[in-house]
């Protein structure tokens, strides 16, 4: 503890008021005043649900409240939005003696909050209670050092915060390296090489099954949305189907076939492709009705090209153009999908380009990866803020 500090059970300096059991028949998506649940902490600015009947006002949690969820991650949130009620299993910080500045608290009791969540026991989830949070042992200065650090600790989390907000806006230019980099080798064959749509080489689209799947690896394993990311299919999270003979044919997946998401809540997800090589896993896949497979011809266009081209600028062009909307789902469909036309050269110049694109394509996810190690970098930082900041040292 720093020279000068003092050091009491944080019970002995504020109270700690628990949130209200508020009756769920009343819970609404639009109607009522704002109802705060653990979920909505992090974001700390708006509510998933409201609360449409009477209340007891000493429930009302008003910006710059000091709220703490009691259940999973143990963390102190000042809550940013609008007037909003305070459900059960958040708890707020008031009652604050005049010996200290709430905002000091706010940043001093993380620390605290994640020694006890790590010393916590559990069986599912682990649980907060107002008498671990009061028995907390806090330190702090006197009140006109306690306004100082916390002006301290502001500004240089402002900082942070520029950096951060520079970080996100290279790794957005960085995500938009490779399509822009594909786009000019699409561009470059557009004027000599054939036109052609991808219903033109096409062997056949398919939608997947839209039997219910399960997590017992029993049956076919099947390809869902999750499964199509960065013109690859992955197998993580796999669920399965117990098929037909006839139904497993029918949605059984080949090297080189194309999957593609074809609805979606998700504008930019629907249209995103990938190339399944999967074969050599030692068994079949399948895929779900939210997918399209397109399996070309592959002694006009090779998969991977073709994957190519519609994850480049003009290919998400050509795809956003025959997007539609209904019911809140993104869409699109087989036969809109075969009218896409891209240039088409000869299958050895198409495996020449293709050692071009995979060059490059390694290069820009090399560098967003080290954009996503840099983004991590800032809690750290922030983290380091506050240590110096309790220790004296800011």
């Amino acid at each position: 503890m720093p020279a000068g500090w003092k050091c009491r059970k944080l019970g002995e300096l504020l109270n700690v008021q628990n949130g209200f059991a508020f009756d769920s028949d009343h819970f609404s998506e639009s109607e009522g005043t704002p109802l705060i649940r653990i979920r909505d902490l992090k974001d700390g600015t708006a509510t998933v649900v409201r609360y449409n009947g009477g209340y007891d006002r000493r429930f009302v949690v008003n910006a710059g409240d000091l709220l703490i969820g009691m259940d999973g991650e143990f963390r102190c949130y000042a809550w940013r939005g609008n007037a909003a009620l305070l459900n059960q299993r958040v708890c707020r910080l008031i009652d604050f003696s005049d010996e200290l500045n709430p905002e000091f608290v706010g940043f001093g009791i993380n620390s605290h909050l994640k020694q006890i969540e790590d010393t916590t026991p559990y069986v599912t989830v682990k649980h907060l209670s107002a008498k671990s949070i009061c028995g907390i042992d806090f330190s702090y200065p006197d009140l006109a050092e306690q306004n100082r650090i916390v002006a301290r600790i502001k500004d240089c989390m402002v900082r942070v915060e520029e950096i951060d907000g520079l970080r996100r806006e290279i790794f957005q230019e960085a995500c938009a390296v490779l399509p822009s980099v594909l786009n000019e080798v699409f561009a470059s064959q557009a004027s000599i090489a054939a036109m052609m749509t991808i219903g033109e080489i096409a062997i056949e689209t398919r939608y997947g099954t839209s039997q219910k799947c399960h997590t017992e690896p029993i049956g076919m394993p099947i390809l869902r949305i999750p499964n199509v990311a960065r013109g690859a299919v992955n197998f993580d999270a796999l669920k399965y189907c117990d098929l037909s003979d006839a139904d497993a044919e029918r949605v059984r997946l080949s090297t080189g076939d194309l999957l593609f998401v074809r609805t979606n809540g998700s504008r930019d997800l629907v249209g995103r492709c990938a190339v399944f090589d999967g074969e050599d896993q030692g068994h079949s896949y399948g895929f779900a009705s939210y997918l399209i497979r397109v399996r070309v011809d592959q002694a006009k266009v090779l998969p991977r090209y073709l994957a190519y081209f519609l994850n480049s600028t003009n290919g998400r062009s050509e795809i956003d153009s025959r997007r539609r909307t209904s019911a809140g789902q993104f869409n699109i469909n087989s036969e809109n999908l075969r009218t896409i036309s891209f240039p088409v050269p000869t299958i050895a110049e198409q495996e020449r380009l293709l050692e071009q694109m995979e060059q490059r394509e390694v290069q820009a996810n090399q560098l967003v990866s080290e954009l996503i190690s840099a983004r991590s970098e800032s809690e750290g930082m922030r983290e380091a803020i506050l240590r110096k900041a309790f220790a004296g040292e800011l």
